[in-house]
């Protein structure tokens, strides 16, 4: 956590939002390369989902602001990440339920890492950032991580992030085969995958096929 402190703080201090989370993602991106590619899908389909959020659900007060914000909150979703062992980082198969207590920790690490490099500077990003680090792995019903929070305790930009993560791993599965599009698309609206909010759901079934133009290639 010093070293990473350390490392934001000789940056420039007057760095806006997204040279923040670029340094932030490039330090991800060197601890695992591999994510560098999942990091900008999660950011471009947290995009396209809270667009939609805002547009069919205009009382929602997600402003074109908030879509900002949680589309660079998005690249950093993982940041806990750093503070994990290389044992767990890099597991290939199945974890034990060790294993896998330690591994939920990313999600509250992450939360002490931004909070760790709060400036005050802007504070609605700063939260935006630290409830989709914490809350991205909880569930509607309550099944989810670190803390079982359901429905709309979950912070909207959580389950925002929470989906883009869910829709890319299915298809960059890591250690197995990742599923098709179409498989993920009905996965994730089946409940496959966890329930997910009557909302969100609402934006993601219309989205299929906006999702699917998205390619890094031509980025």
């Amino acid at each position: 956590m010093n070293e990473l402190m350390k490392t934001v703080n000789q940056s420039n201090i007057d760095m806006d939002n997204h040279a923040y989370t670029s340094l932030l993602e490039d330090m991800i991106a060197q601890r695992n390369a591999e994510t560098r590619e999942h990091m900008w899908y999660v950011k471009q389909y947290a995009g396209v989902i809270s667009k939609r959020y805002a547009k069919i659900f205009p009382r929602s007060r997600m402003t074109k602001r908030k879509q900002e914000l949680i589309i660079e909150a998005a690249g950093v979703h993982d940041v806990g990440k750093l503070m994990m062992q290389d044992c767990l980082l890099y597991k290939q198969g199945k974890m034990s339920v060790y294993e896998f207590d330690m591994y939920k920790k990313h999600t509250i690490k992450g939360g002490q890492i931004i909070k760790s490099l709060s400036s005050g500077r802007d504070r609605d990003f700063e939260r935006i950032c630290y409830n989709v680090c914490v809350y991205h792995h909880e569930k509607y019903d309550g099944s989810g991580y670190p803390y079982g929070l359901k429905e709309d305790k979950i912070p909207v930009e959580a389950q925002i992030v929470a989906l883009a993560d869910i829709y890319d791993t299915l298809l960059r599965c890591k250690g197995r085969e990742s599923f098709s599009k179409d498989m993920a698309y009905n996965m994730i609206m089946n409940g496959d995958c966890g329930k997910i909010s009557p909302k969100i759901a609402d934006c993601f079934k219309d989205l299929k096929d906006d999702l699917e133009e998205i390619d890094y290639a031509h980025r």
